[in-house]
């Protein structure tokens, strides 16, 4: 017994030192959209029992989308919209929160009323009932209840009425929630709807407070709906909801409910049957029917494996640990227990977890050690304190069990009386089968200290417990105080009836079929066991055999290694030392090469700055033998000014910039024509409209399209407009793809005639423009449909620096 002290003291110190932890369980690929929901529903409905509502249902459905890493609004979703346009979900789940508020202002139709539902849902169902949380709900909801009147949609009309009538129930007004749920009811009766009318049914009785004899009337309507419409998902979700209900006032009624919803998970193709069996384990172990309480935790404990379901693995081997308790077989009890004890004990779990604590003083105390029982008590206490009124509770109970064992009746006095009073405040839908026991232990108590009328007291508050009825077991311990009460009191004839009672529940817990089957049991697990034992044993005997026959080998082997080591040591530093050598050479050589690249290109924009200032002389010299000059040679020598400066300007380019190949066309077009229109003293009287893209090209295409521009645009100014009027305009675009560019120069003018446009009459200008097309492998179009228009498409060269650097990082992978 002292290992199991050992163990658990092993896992207290753990515990402060451990970060926090929460595991999470896979979602089989085989579940589409509605089985996820469906599962994380049916995972939340079962958590939220096991934890008797110390956890609210929000908290639970959280929770569980946790465990299962899918998005917090999945039980709440079912019939919305997914895609680009429906940003509400990821928005929420990944905490932007205001970006989604914001996001309302930007859409429109669907997509809005989506959003302002899945808002209104976050709030509504964030844990706890915050007021301020409440209050945006409501926000949401209105407007989503205005919005989807205007646009005369149903479905977001009744998640308006859920919304608010949920909303309405969190505040605990219950005729206000029942009247949107009733508004909610009325809709789906005049559409037509069953499927959404069984769902306003289940929730209109979720929202009742537990007893109402309205409930069972709402979930028999919506049971018999999703019966004829075959509605079997809907059906399971009332099933769930209802039976937890029953499971206080009526657990007669759920063995049933519960074999129909494992039936339907088994046509739904659902795999994770756990929850149902462990709810059927529970409900035999009250009807004190030990064999299949235990046949059932060992199925629930089958499928959470077949599900990797890690997460609330510690629920179902405390379910089994229970189970071995309760026929005081107590070293299986002791395994069991242990092993749900072996995750991460974590304030985020510890909801899980804590029972199992508790249940180990339990044990302790029923193997006659008390004093161990309080030990891990006061661990418990110090390191990882309840945190919910149900543990607090129940620890208190076998607080004062322990100390009464001990023969400690003021401490165990004090400890009954603190149980006692969060008892009271404990809300009765959540007392089920440990409240009976800690009744029992409070009346053995106080007839053990001569106090009958307590004592009785307490026997009858056990025997007016709802769950009583159904616990054999709780009903013997019963009729067995009462019967010492009154034999202490003298009541004899009473007395023998509650010994008669008595004698009857125990045969139906320790009957001789029962005792027979669990010693059955449990000789075939401990066989099991033995066998699994001698195995590992003589798996550890190979091994060690092993382990003595490879230990020389190993011994070589090491020595062989530290040798070959030193080897590839020397041989690593001498390949170092011949990179480090090479490297230093390397960089050596490209000094040199980059001192050599920076006098090329300065020697090059040298040559390009000398060929600019050749090519302005030659301009200042024609300028000087215009002045002698007169009409037509006048223009002559006029246009060669302007042809010889738009290459002057490519060159000024080049010198100018740091890139020595290539040209900006964006700057240089826009110059060359305003150029252009200064020399020929056009001011306001023809408008021109540059456009070009970012392109660089290598001058091998710059020079033939700066002249092709100066061409064309010479020839607009010239013949385009006889008479100054006013819109006459000339556009210049140069737009660029990727491989390709575009070059256009249009104008509004009168055209050109039919010979010249076909080559009939050929000028200079024209001859210029077409010969340079073909010197860029350009595809050249002239029209005069609406004025003149000039288009040439060509092929981008890429510019020498370019591919040399293309070049050079080819080379270097």
């Amino acid at each position: 017994m002292y290992r199991h002290i050992l163990f658990c003291w092993l896992l207290l110190t753990s515990v402060i030192s451990s970060h926090a932890q929460v595991l999470h369980n896979p979602v089989p690929p085989t579940y589409n959209a509605d089985l996820q929901r469906f599962l994380v529903q049916t995972t939340a409905n079962f958590l939220y029992a096991a934890c008797q509502g110390q956890m609210d249902k929000d908290s639970t459905m959280l929770y569980t989308t946790g465990i299962f890493r899918l998005s917090r609004l999945t039980p709440y979703n079912e019939g919305y919209k997914t895609g680009k346009e429906f940003i509400g979900r990821d928005l929420i789940d990944s905490g932007k929160i205001q970006d989604a508020e914001k996001a309302l202002a930007k859409l429109q139709s669907i997509p809005r009323l989506q959003l302002l539902a899945e808002l209104a849902n976050y709030y509504l169902h964030k844990p706890g009932a915050d007021p301020k949380d409440l209050e945006m709900a409501d926000r949401y909801a209105n407007m989503l209840l205005e919005a989807s009147k205007t646009l005369k949609d149903n479905f977001w009309l009744m998640q308006s009425y859920w919304i608010l009538g949920g909303k309405a129930a969190q505040e605990m007004n219950i005729p206000k929630s029942q009247i949107y749920f009733n508004e909610a009811v009325t809709l789906c009766k005049q559409t037509d709807n069953q499927p959404l009318l069984g769902a306003c049914l289940l929730y209109q009785a979720d929202a009742l407070p537990p007893g109402m004899p309205q409930k069972d009337s709402l979930f028999g309507e919506a049971t018999a709906i999703a019966r004829k419409n075959k509605l079997v998902i809907l059906e399971h979700r009332i099933i769930q909801v209802a039976s937890f209900e029953h499971l206080r006032m009526r657990p007669a009624d759920v063995e049933k409910e519960i074999l129909r919803a494992l039936e339907i998970q088994k046509g739904l193709g659902f795999l994770h049957h756990q929850y149902c069996y462990y709810t059927l384990s529970y409900l035999y172990t009250l009807k004190a029917d030990a064999v299949l309480g235990l046949r059932y935790a060992e199925e629930a404990i089958k499928y959470a494996t077949a599900t990797k379901d890690t997460a609330l693995a510690t629920l179902y081997y405390l379910r089994i640990a229970q189970m071995y308790g309760n026929v005081d077989n107590t070293s299986n009890a002791f395994f069991w227990i242990d092993k749900s004890l072996q995750g991460p004990l974590t304030p985020e779990t510890k909801i899980l977890w804590f029972k199992s604590f508790t249940y180990k003083v339990v044990l302790f105390r029923r193997v006659k050690m008390p004093a161990r029982s309080l030990k891990l008590i006061d661990s418990i206490n110090t390191h990882l304190p309840p945190n919910n009124a149900l543990d607090r509770m129940l620890l208190a109970s076998e607080t004062a069990a322990a100390y009464d064992a001990m023969g400690n009746e003021p401490k165990a006095l004090e400890s009954y009386l603190y149980f006692l009073e969060m008892a009271k405040r404990f809300p009765p839908q959540f007392m089920f089968a440990e409240t009976l026991m800690a009744y029992n232990q409070l009346g053995n108590f106080y007839f053990k200290t001569g106090k009958y009328i307590q004592a009785r007291e307490y026997a009858t508050l056990t025997l007016a417990h709802p769950l009583a009825g159904a616990s054999a077991a709780d009903l013997a311990r019963t009729h067995n105080l009462l019967f010492r009460i009154d034999s202490a009191e003298g009541n004899y004839t009473s007395a023998i009836g509650h010994l008669q009672q008595y004698h009857l529940y125990t045969d139906s817990v320790y009957s001789i079929i029962q005792r027979k089957q669990m010693a059955d049991l449990t000789v075939k697990y401990e066989t099991q066991k033995k066998d699994q034992d001698i195995r590992i044993l003589k798996q550890d005997s190979q091994l060690q055999k092993a382990k003595l026959s490879r230990s020389s080998m190993i011994g070589n082997i090491t020595l062989g290694g530290i040798i070959l080591l030193l080897i590839i040591v020397t041989l690593l530093y001498n390949q170092y030392r011949i990179k480090r050598k090479a490297s230093q050479d390397a960089l050596s050589r490209n000094r040199v090469l980059q001192q050599l690249l920076n006098e090329k290109e300065w020697l090059l924009r040298e040559v390009h700055h000398r060929v600019k200032n050749n090519l302005q002389t030659i301009v200042s010299l024609l300028e000087s033998q215009s002045a002698y000059l007169e009409n037509e040679a006048l223009l002559a020598i006029q246009e060669s000014q302007n042809r010889i400066h738009a290459m002057s300007l490519i060159h000024q380019k080049l010198y100018h910039n740091e890139n020595v190949a290539s040209v900006d066309m964006s700057t240089y077009l826009p110059e060359l024509v305003y150029y252009l229109r200064q020399s020929y003293n056009v001011k306001n009287t023809i408008g021109f409209n540059v456009q070009v893209d970012e392109l660089e090209l290598d001058v091998s295409q710059a020079i033939p399209l700066g002249l092709i521009v100066n061409e064309a645009v010479t020839n607009a100014i010239k013949y385009a407009f006889p008479k100054a009027e006013t819109g006459q305009r000339i556009h210049i675009t140069l737009r660029s793809t990727e491989e390709s560019a575009t070059l256009s120069i249009q104008d509004n003018g009168i055209g050109i005639t039919n010979e010249v446009l076909y080559g009939k009459v050929w000028g200079l200008g024209l001859k210029l423009i077409r010969g340079l097309s073909k010197d860029i492998d350009g595809e050249l179009d002239i029209n005069s449909r609406q004025g003149t228009a000039i288009n040439i498409t060509f092929a981008i060269s890429v510019p020498l620096t370019n591919a040399a650097s293309e070049v050079s990082s080819t080379a270097v992978n």
